[in-house]
């Protein structure tokens, strides 16, 4: 390492963390209440990137924390987007990228940046995140597959897991992983430039399994850091009663199968997914209220028509 001056090292942060926002002004005061409060003694600066709130997200913030580098958007660009301009004002050594709807009751940032200098095969570092019920939260992930993808869409790996919940952690965190969750994990920023950052063609959701995918390619694996110190609000994002979730989670699967993974596979998931969605609307339209639900997978087979005809280049 190339020797500091006095200046340079007032200037030098070992860690630069980086949070997201767009409105629920409550839970971010919370994650950063806590942040404050239990990362004191690691030398850091925090970046808030506010994804143009209808709350006064940034006018609060402002005046409860004013040590925080604040960068407002003026539209919302999305969840990579805008990790990436955070990322882009960063001094650290490492990028700490975290939600804003986290309880922080610890620090497990030391064992994090140990394992990170310990091993330079290590290319990230995700943290053991908890449900509010003390329970444990799925924080890994295998990267997308057709058997999986078969599974969601029949409902079948619902009823595996309620039949055998533990094998959503058959793996030990030590591991090679394939990813892990974009709530609350670290990297080496020079790492993370030198992959450009997040796609920001994603615009929300599988964004974090393609960042692992790019690390996995350069011979890097991702771990998980063992820990009881966070629990994360956010909903299982798999929940299809959502629509907005649902499409952009689709929309990411898309443009994951197209950017990393052959042709052949891509179109399978583009004639499964098609298939499984218009029997969704079969059966809904003898339902109460299906209306609504149909628009929903009318919706998701027309992205998939979509961006399978090119007529949606973003992916």
């Amino acid at each position: 390492m190339t020797p500091m001056n006095i200046s340079q090292e007032k200037e030098y942060m070992t860690v630069s963390i980086i949070l997201v926002s767009y409105d629920r002004l409550e839970d971010l005061r919370t994650t950063l209440h806590g942040l404050v409060r239990n990362f004191a003694d690691i030398s850091k600066e925090i970046i808030l990137v506010d994804n143009h709130s209808s709350e006064p997200v940034v006018k609060s913030v402002q005046e409860e924390y004013p040590q925080l580098i604040i960068i407002e958007n003026d539209k919302n660009i999305g969840f990579g987007a805008a990790n990436n301009r955070g990322a882009q004002k960063a001094s650290g050594e490492y990028l700490l990228f975290l939600n804003s709807d986290l309880i922080i009751s610890g620090n497990p940032l030391p064992g994090m940046i140990q394992a990170l200098r310990s091993d330079e095969r290590i290319g990230i570092v995700g943290c053991q995140l908890l449900n509010k019920d003390g329970s444990r939260q799925p924080s890994y992930f295998r990267f997308p597959s057709l058997s999986m993808r078969f599974l969601q869409l029949t409902g079948l790996k619902k009823i595996i897991l309620k039949i055998i919940p533990h094998l959503r952690y058959t793996r030990n965190g030590t591991d090679n992983l394939d990813f892990v969750s974009g709530a609350f994990f670290m990297i080496r920023r020079s790492l993370f430039h030198e992959m450009n950052g997040f796609d920001e063609r994603y615009f929300m959701y599988i964004e974090d399994a393609d960042l692992g995918y790019q690390v996995s390619r350069r011979g890097k694996k991702s771990i998980v850091y063992s820990s009881r110190d966070i629990i994360h609000l956010g909903a299982n994002y798999e929940e299809d009663t959502n629509p907005f979730v649902l499409f952009h989670m689709n929309r990411g699967l898309l443009l994951f199968y197209r950017k990393n993974y052959s042709s052949m596979k891509y179109l399978l998931l583009v004639f499964m997914s098609m298939t499984a969605y218009f029997i969704k609307i079969v059966v809904y339209s003898w339902k109460k209220d299906h209306q609504k639900v149909k628009k929903q997978y009318v919706d998701l087979i027309s992205l998939y028509w979509n961006t399978f005809t090119n007529k949606d280049q973003r992916g």
